[in-house]
């Protein structure tokens, strides 16, 4: 497939993004998790159909999208509501959405709130966001100020810190709860890095992403946006994670499992195999896309 990068205007700049196809075919919205970026669908590209037009997008603080105004903290729907302007900014009256990680917890809510725009949903190894203990609420709001001003104290008349190219790639390997192969770690620091000279790099990402953003509610709460889903929806899941699903995803696996329009499917893998071994996870897309679009 052809591939073109372009850019996507926002009220505080753009948002970056790989497209492959031709844009006449019905769009594919493509979302990475946290401290991703859009090249994390890289080496699965080149294995779904071609008839699509993918749109892999860097969201805000991430690649080379720019980053949300730095006054504030991060927040779950300034997330989501950056997918509602990519859908504003094409016009698209439906779309795929296919998100990994944060990025598959976005487009959960996305279709439970704009349902008419969502053909299919397709989430890569996660069932969250997280919900949080109503008995802590007070505290979680609490840790959430002071750890964002602590940041902000930080930083403050700082330079971000600057790596050789060696140290960097060490550090997206020992920073990141799954392993990459080297070849992935290579392919996301090609949007991840800022080259400062010959010899030094900085990440471009946004430091407040080391902060807490999933929402503050109680699962019963997003139970009840979760409700709304209408759509066909695949999860694929790697097998070597699914501890998650048994902890602080236990609720959403057990709501999602019983949902008439969900399908799921384990793959051997930990939480990059859509990137380290993307054989083991295009059949499932190929067919769930084929059988609803």
């Amino acid at each position: 497939m052809n591939t073109q990068e372009i850019t996507i205007p926002v009220p505080w700049g753009h948002i970056s993004a790989k497209v492959y196809g031709n844009e006449t075919n019905p769009a594919v919205l493509c979302v990475h998790g946290i401290q991703d970026n859009c090249d994390t669908f890289f080496k699965l590209m080149p294995l779904l159909p071609t008839d699509y037009y993918y749109i892999c997008i860097d969201l805000p603080g991430h690649g080379l999208s720019a980053h949300f105004p730095q006054h504030v903290p991060l927040e779950f729907i300034n997330y989501l509501s950056v997918i509602k302007l990519i859908r504003d900014h094409f016009n698209w009256s439906q779309f795929v959405y296919l998100g990994h990680s944060f990025g598959g917890q976005l487009g959960s809510w996305f279709t439970s709130t704009y349902p008419e725009y969502i053909k299919c949903l397709i989430v890569l190894d996660t069932m969250g966001p997280r919900s949080v203990d109503c008995n802590i609420t007070k505290q979680n709001v609490r840790t959430r100020i002071d750890d964002f001003q602590a940041l902000q104290s930080r930083q403050k008349g700082r330079d971000p810190p600057v790596y050789t190219y060696n140290q960097a790639i060490e550090k997206i390997k020992s920073s990141r709860p799954s392993k990459l192969t080297d070849e992935s770690v290579h392919i996301l620091a090609k949007r991840s890095l800022i080259k400062v000279n010959n010899e030094s790099f900085k990440f471009s990402y946004d430091q407040r992403l080391k902060l807490q953003i999933h929402p503050l509610m109680t699962f019963d709460q997003q139970k009840n946006i979760l409700s709304h889903l209408s759509c066909p929806i695949l999860f694929v899941l790697a097998d070597e994670n699914c501890g998650r699903y048994s902890n602080y995803l236990k609720n959403a696996y057990e709501f999602y499992s019983t949902h008439p329009k969900v399908t799921i499917n384990y793959v051997n893998g930990d939480h990059s195999v859509h990137l380290n071994y993307p054989d083991r996870v295009f059949t499932h897309i190929l067919k769930f896309l084929k059988q609803y679009y």
